[in-house]
């Protein structure tokens, strides 16, 4: 009988080795999907920040209309004789540079040339690397590389504010490996952007959608299969500016994405199937903004992203499994930028703790007409 026990203890011991060592090619679409949400979490922030304006406009309230008059339009020192005054630093080193500050913007077409669609372009890259983690299962090791570009344009007075929308995308590329599996995956996205400042107040909304196509190695050989996404966000952020040079920013960012992903047949043999993912999150986030000199701004941010939703069911030839869950994770870093002339260039380095852990880092230039 205590041999019995014995040999039957080392056949469960075998078959729990073996589920484990399965595991992994099962969860593999999972796996894409949570790195999903971590990537809309980086191109959505990005977008949004980004269209918001440069370091430097968050250093005071921003350029408003105001309306006048027909009789009185064209008088000295009013607006639109003077036009759309630009925000301290954001064509120049200490604002000492007039360029696009005033002049000829008047709304009368017999006085200027119509003010350019187009407010700016820019072109971002960011490489991000870090360990996430899940509940009961070995984690990964993630590089995902992002290369955005976008435009904005139609800046206009809506109510008491300023209002423009925006273009961008781009191509996603990276790769997701652990002792059991590694996912190599290549996609794109493009998305939409409107933003609406109150002087001190900025909201912005963004929406999106892309594909992922992936390429899982296993001990099984190699299992492909492709996810697509459409997403939403909302960032709203307040200017507390406590002297010329320095601001605190706190604000908060939401976002939801839906993922959905098509079943296959695994090389394993599986029937591998997904239910759609509805991941939401939250973050709260504080920045601090100081102007250090000659143009050069400094900025240090903290955040701490909230993940929740339904992670989506897998099934393997029918038999339902377990969901994985990430954790939350909290992401704090320090930035430099600089405008000369009409360029500014922002440089930026992030490390993640919690349910992602390791470190991030983007180069963004800009163009402003």
């Amino acid at each position: 009988m205590k041999k019995t026990s014995l040999f039957a203890l080392a056949t469960f011991m075998l078959s729990a080795t073996g589920a484990f060592a399965a595991g992994p090619h099962i969860y593999a679409n999972t796996f894409t999907a949570h790195n999903i949400t971590a990537i809309q979490h980086s191109i959505m922030a990005t977008a949004m920040q980004t269209f918001e304006g440069t370091a430097s406009a968050a250093l005071g309230g921003r350029a408003h209309l105001i309306k006048h008059d027909e009789d009185s339009k064209y008088l000295y020192g009013t607006t639109p004789m003077y036009g759309w005054p630009r925000m301290y630093g954001e064509y120049g080193d200490d604002g000492t540079v007039q360029t696009g500050r005033n002049g000829g913007d008047t709304m009368d077409p017999e006085y200027h040339d119509p003010r350019p669609v187009l407010n700016s372009v820019w072109i971002n890259w960011q490489h991000i690397n870090d360990d996430v983690k899940f509940h009961d299962i070995d984690g990964l090791d993630t590089n995902t590389d992002l290369i955005m570009f976008g435009l904005a344009g139609g800046e206009a007075q809506r109510g008491l504010g300023i209002s423009e929308w925006g273009l961008f995308g781009g191509y996603i590329g990276g790769d997701q490996e652990n002792n059991f599996i590694n996912i190599t995956e290549n996609g794109g996205h493009v998305g939409l952007y409107t933003g609406y400042n109150i002087q001190n107040f900025n909201l912005s909304f963004a929406a999106n959608a892309g594909a992922l196509y992936n390429s899982a190695e296993t001990e099984y050989g190699f299992d492909e299969f492709a996810n697509m996404w459409a997403g939403v966000a909302m960032n709203a952020t307040f200017n507390i500016a406590l002297d010329d040079s320095f601001t605190i920013q706190p604000g908060v960012y939401a976002g939801y994405t839906w993922i959905g992903s098509a079943d296959y047949m695994s090389m394993s043999g599986d029937m591998i199937a997904n239910a759609n993912y509805n991941m939401f999150e939250v973050a709260p986030e504080i920045r601090a903004i100081k102007h250090v000199g000659r143009g050069w701004f400094g900025y240090l941010n903290f955040k701490y992203a909230f993940m929740m939703g339904n992670p989506g069911d897998v099934w393997a030839n029918g038999t339902i499994y377990e969901e994985l869950e990430t954790r939350d994770y909290a992401e704090y870093g320090i930035g430099i930028e600089k405008s000369i002339d009409r360029f500014n260039i922002a440089l930026q380095l992030n490390r993640r703790d919690g349910g992602r852990t390791g470190w991030n880092g983007s180069v963004n230039l800009k163009y402003i007409f």
